[in-house]
């Protein structure tokens, strides 16, 4: 029997990629901001770890097989988050926001971040200017995402910090 550190959820903080246009639905354009996996906006996300494939110069490929569940001790598969809201300026198509996350969860401590099983945002930050090729029509898919989710969209880091604990509160 596993007996839960805490239970509830845990509040946290990361960056995503918002992807423009009108070719890509919103329900896949929220995707993590290294990889290549949409975020659902009809439901939490679920992690999961997917098969590795390592190499070695001169040695055959080795593929490693996933995880039993997601996060686990041992593999970095998992949802992503920080215990402290960004404060670094992200230029779209990157937005910062906050989710509220929850299952089995695996604290980093020391490096101030978690990796979670499931995850649903909560809040964005209003996006200050654009980079990449489409930063309006970014824009308009977050604001979208965000409808979806039902999300809030706030003016700073502090706001969202607010917004999120309150959110949070309600759990």
């Amino acid at each position: 029997m596993r007996i839960p550190d805490r239970t509830g959820v845990v509040l946290g903080y990361r960056v995503w990629r918002v992807i423009p246009g009108k070719w890509v639905a919103p329900s896949e354009s929220l995707y993590a901001q290294t990889c290549h996996r949409a975020w659902s906006l009809t439901e939490p996300t679920v992690a999961y770890c997917p098969p590795r494939v390592q190499g070695d110069p001169g040695k055959p490929l080795v593929r490693s097989s996933p995880c039993e569940a997601a996060p686990s001790f041992g593999c970095t598969c998992g949802l992503y988050a920080r215990y402290e809201p960004v404060q670094e300026t992200h230029r779209l198509p990157y937005v910062v926001g906050s989710v509220l996350a929850w299952g089995q969860v695996i604290h980093h401590e020391d490096r101030s971040f978690f990796r979670a099983e499931k995850a649903l945002p909560v809040a964005f930050v209003r996006p200050r200017g654009g980079g990449g090729a489409f930063p309006r029509l970014s824009e308009d898919k977050l604001f979208r995402i965000a409808d979806l989710l039902g999300a809030e969209v706030v003016e700073d880091s502090e706001e969202l910090r607010v917004h999120s604990e309150m959110e949070a509160s309600k759990w």
